[in-house]
């Protein structure tokens, strides 16, 4: 008889209910909606139930509607009809699982505004999500859905609007089925193959709105409906199937509206369709997506955006482009996520020899140096990273240098004491770039906390005296900085016969800032001196500080 069933028993099925919320779909269907997920994992889905009783009146043909609606999931795929995961007929039970949504009406009875302008963008987004869906039943499944409202479309968590209720569907070719409901039966017969559903788009539009129908005659009642809409509103439910326009129609006028055409929507179709895309017009979406990202609803930032560029990713040229959007959403990942789907993309541009690449990675390091795990940054990134410090392009030595401030705490020991401090005194002495050899200077102070304390002193009185002894005013300068900041990491002995005898000599520097700072700097040393010279108790005390990381 029915063979659309993978499972016979509840044991073979791999997904179980965890949740069954008081959905107000589940009283207006055949099925009752449940929150599940795969057994042993984490991966959510939905599980529709039905009860199959065939002893009640019209118990028969209720079972043979779900039984129908199984078949039809199961055999068609469209981004915008709902998926079929897996299906189990289980004693009296019908169990189908699919991913993971939301009945429309909880999703739109749950906010708050439906005329912020995100919303607004949304909505219009969800309209064309049915559209084509429902153009595809029409025309290439040769199918007619015959119930579409507010109760047979679905939200997913990427944001998507998915049709489902599929058990009244039937070909083109023949009439509406006895039993659709009379509030849901169009009027007339069937003129097109897209007649029905048209009428039934009209009254989801109707419904997204106000509110469940109650009676056909309020579809009249407009007032609440966008104005960007109403010129088409009257011809999508007009009684005569005739006067219903046709989908493209429908599109085109609400185009000319300016309902469709909105940002989120012009992103969500050069997303699905960037393939086809020409290069002006992927340089152009490319370009404005990053600017965009903020103002769309975050689980379509998550689970629609950032998967779609991730798979982008890995098989277009604009992999430096597309990073620029991934790595904003990236904070919206956890750790393993971050770890998971971001870190191979970083390491791949890291490896890349395309400077503009390199460019894009140092000036956007801050967004997740924090999140690289110590292992790898040491062994697979840091190699990379280093190898910026010799670039023959100035701004990559530059920006290589200010990137250490935000990996400098994850670093091993080679790679930060002997490593970048090799590669840094290389900078201060024959960099020929005076900004870079003053950034040198200050991104060593700001990473003194890190170096291992037992050489520290030594690398950063050597590294600073270099610095005083600069043709380049500001390195002067940013040396007598780095040795004020970082007064505690001296021992005494080194202060009385390395630190003030560098700073002495820039006391006659040509530049007086160079002079006023250098006097301030050596008073803070000095006093530091003359305190243990009144109490030499603090000396055994300020011995122990200066080895605290």
């Amino acid at each position: 008889m029915w063979t659309i069933f993978s499972r016979d028993s509840s044991k073979d099925f791999p997904y179980e209910i965890s949740e069954s919320p008081s959905y107000g779909f589940n009283e207006k269907s055949l099925w009752k909606l449940n929150k599940g997920k795969k057994k042993n994992t984490t991966q959510e889905v939905s599980i529709f139930e039905f009860l199959i009783n065939d002893d009640i009146p019209g118990g028969e043909t209720r079972s043979a509607l779900a039984k129908s609606a199984v078949k039809h999931l199961k055999t068609l795929k469209h981004p915008n009809i709902l998926s079929f995961l897996e299906s189990s007929e289980v004693k009296s039970i019908i169990y189908l699982s699919t991913e993971y949504v939301e009945p429309l009406q909880s999703f739109i009875s749950s906010q708050n505004n439906l005329n912020t302008d995100i919303m607004k963008q949304y909505i219009a987004w969800g309209i064309s999500n049915i559209i084509e869906g429902l153009k595809f039943l029409n025309f290439e499944a040769k199918l007619c859905h015959n119930k579409v409202n507010i109760w047979s479309v679905f939200v997913n968590k990427a944001g998507q609007w998915k049709l489902g209720e599929l058990e009244y569907m039937n070909s083109v070719e023949n009439s509406p089925p006895p039993y659709v409901s009379d509030l849901y039966r169009a009027p007339g017969h069937r003129q097109s193959p897209y007649s029905i559903d048209i009428w039934g788009l009209g009254v989801l539009i109707w419904e997204v709105f106000n509110g469940p129908l109650s009676n056909q005659s309020a579809l009249k009642m407009s007032k609440k409906i966008p104005k960007e809409i109403l010129t088409i509103y009257p011809k999508l439910i007009a009684v005569d199937p005739m006067n219903r326009p046709s989908y493209d129609i429908l599109i085109s006028m609400l185009r000319e509206q300016g309902y469709f055409g909105n940002d989120l929507e012009k992103t969500m179709t050069s997303l699905s369709q960037y393939h086809i895309l020409d290069d002006f017009q992927r340089a152009a979406f490319l370009d404005k997506l990053p600017s965009l990202l903020e103002t769309f609803p975050k689980n379509i930032a998550l689970y629609n955006v950032l998967p779609s560029l991730l798979e982008m990713f890995n098989y277009v040229k604009e992999q430096k482009v597309i990073f620029r959007s991934i790595i904003k959403l990236s904070a919206m990942l956890d750790d393993h996520e971050f770890e998971e789907k971001i870190v191979p993309c970083i390491i791949k541009l890291f490896e890349s020899n395309d400077r503009a690449t390199r460019l894009l990675l140092l000036s956007t390091i801050e967004l997740y140096a924090s999140r690289l795990k110590a292992d790898l940054l040491n062994t697979n990134i840091f190699p990379l990273l280093v190898s910026g410090l010799a670039d023959a392009n100035p701004t990559i030595r530059e920006l290589t240098v200010r990137s250490m401030v935000h990996i400098s705490s994850k670093l091993n020991y080679n790679n930060l004491n002997v490593e970048l401090m090799r590669h840094f005194a290389r900078l201060q002495m024959k960099d020929d770039q005076g900004s870079i050899r003053t950034n040198t200077t200050v991104c060593l102070g700001k990473i003194a906390q890190h170096l291992d304390p037992k050489n520290r002193s030594k690398i950063l009185s050597s590294a600073f005296s270099r610095a005083l002894k600069d043709p380049f005013q500001p390195s002067r300068m940013a040396g007598v900085s780095a040795f004020s900041a970082t007064q505690q990491y001296y021992p005494l002995i080194e202060v009385s016969t390395r630190v003030l005898p560098a700073l002495c000599q820039v006391t006659l520097d040509p530049e007086k800032g160079v002079r006023d700072i250098a006097f301030q700097t050596i008073k803070g040393f000095l006093g530091k001196l003359e305190n243990v010279s009144e109490d030499e108790r603090l000396k055994e005390k300020m011995g122990r500080d200066y080895y605290v990381i």
